[in-house]
């Protein structure tokens, strides 16, 4: 039994008349042929070397967004090709679904894993345990005590906290994890 190939003749002719339209707005920006081919090859080999490149399943939604991200790639190639070239691979970047902010490090879109108790020190500051917590952590370890403050009562980032304290963002979260483990038991979250 041979293999036989059928081509997807709507999905040609498809391809054919965006690939036409494409060019004509090209055109009608006066970028050039090679500036034309040079983004057109650039977005092609990006998506190829991300992989998984997005598909919408209507053709209208399709050829929209394409002739939409490509006319704002050429006038971007109007005013610099490197500039173009860079903007062309991170768009085909971000259209291969990589670049999903869910998926960015140390942010999920959701709240901290130490929400619990930054509501609790914001919402309870006068708190006889906790400011007997926050003398105790002081007496014991300085560095552990500035952490807890900077973190859970100032709300700083780790960048700011590391170079308030001239140390690794590293340290701060492994000081921060027995930080916020002490404060749950001693408090009773």
């Amino acid at each position: 039994m041979k293999n036989k190939k059928y081509w997807n003749i709507p999905s040609i002719i498809f391809n054919v008349i965006e690939t036409l339209l494409l060019v004509l707005g090209a055109y009608l920006l006066k970028i050039g042929i090679i500036n034309t081919c040079l983004i057109f090859l650039t977005f092609e080999i990006s998506r190829a070397y991300f992989k998984m490149p997005k598909h919408y399943k209507q053709w209208q939604q399709c050829l929209i967004w394409t002739l939409i991200i490509f006319t704002s790639l050429f006038v971007i190639v109007r005013v610099d090709i490197s500039v173009g070239m860079l903007e062309t691979i991170f768009t085909a970047y971000i259209l291969s679904g990589k670049a999903d902010a869910k998926d960015l490090y140390m942010w999920s879109g959701k709240q901290t894993q130490y929400q619990d108790i930054i509501d609790y020190i914001k919402y309870n500051p006068l708190n006889s345990k906790i400011k007997e917590f926050e003398e105790k952590i002081h007496e014991q370890d300085n560095l552990s005590y500035l952490i807890y403050k900077y973190r859970f009562k100032d709300l700083l980032t780790f960048a700011e906290i590391s170079k308030r304290l001239d140390i690794e963002t590293n340290r701060i979260t492994e000081i921060q994890e027995k930080v916020a483990f002490t404060f749950r038991v001693f408090i009773g979250l």
